[in-house]
């Protein structure tokens, strides 16, 4: 059209996340497109499939921070997220900075004291694409703490550029796109070790099964107790950790976790 032009930086980058649906070359190509709208740190994209746990599509994170911001988030505390909420709740598609989507409470909660801050995000912008009735895809752009918060100016840009961002990112991952999963034996290695020093094996067995997402009746499968048997060990295993809720055992595994050396 007449009188309308666009960076030569767009126009490069545009071509070349055209030009890698399909391919492994897409989240890095998708990750410059996102560049040109607002600085970030971090990118995870992420399946949220109806109630059941999510799955990673893409991240950029190192094993130690994707141990604790994919994996181990995926055990449960996504379940706090309010932008998981915002999917279940069936939010209009778009982008959205945390706190525009987050209760006044959640920065006093205590997912934000002992999860979110514990993996050194101090802002957030996610952009929300509905793939179907009850599956999201998700895009988490992040930014370490002590960085400046995104601003109302980076939500627009990268809302201005959604319905690219969608249409690329539902032929890649959407239904029938492909899938690169993150592996979890990360995560597993480093917990081994969580409140043995305080634990029985029985116990220690418990909690590991807990934060690896498992219920009372499927623990007590594993183990080949009763889900009675679970409810008393798992009693017992909070009582000695000090803790009393499964959220506090989240949080105390993050903490643990992060001690843990590369």
């Amino acid at each position: 059209m007449q009188g309308v032009s666009f960076p030569a930086e767009w126009s490069t980058a545009l071509a070349e996340l055209i030009g890698a649906l399909g391919s492994p070359r897409f989240p890095a190509a998708l990750r410059r497109v996102l560049a040109l709208c607002c600085s970030f740190d971090s990118l995870v994209v992420t399946r949220y499939d109806g109630g059941a746990p999510p799955q990673a599509l893409f991240h950029d994170l190192d094993d130690v921070q994707a141990a604790i911001t994919v994996a181990f988030y995926a055990t449960g505390p996504y379940l706090l997220d309010p932008f998981y909420k915002a999917c279940r709740t069936r939010q209009e598609p778009g982008a959205y900075r945390l706190r525009d989507l987050a209760p006044d409470a959640f920065f006093r909660s205590e997912y934000y004291r002992n999860f979110y801050r514990k993996i050194r995000i101090g802002d957030e912008i996610g952009v929300l694409i509905p793939d179907g009735a009850e599956r999201w895809l998700v895009l988490s752009l992040a930014r370490r703490l002590r960085r400046p918060v995104f601003t109302p100016e980076d939500n627009a840009a990268l809302a201005a550029a959604f319905p690219l961002i969608r249409a690329a990112v539902l032929q890649q991952w959407g239904a029938e796109g492909t899938v690169e999963a993150v592996a979890a034996e990360v995560i597993d290695d480093r917990l081994v070790g969580f409140g043995a020093d305080v634990l029985s094996p029985r116990e220690a067995e418990v909690v590991q099964l807990i934060l690896r997402g498992h219920s009372t009746p499927t623990a007590a499968d594993v183990l080949g107790i009763s889900p009675g048997t679970v409810k008393v060990h798992r009693r017992h295993a909070y009582a000695k950790l000090g803790i009393a809720s499964q959220s506090e055992l989240f949080s105390m595994a993050t903490r643990f976790l992060m001690t843990q050396e590369a």
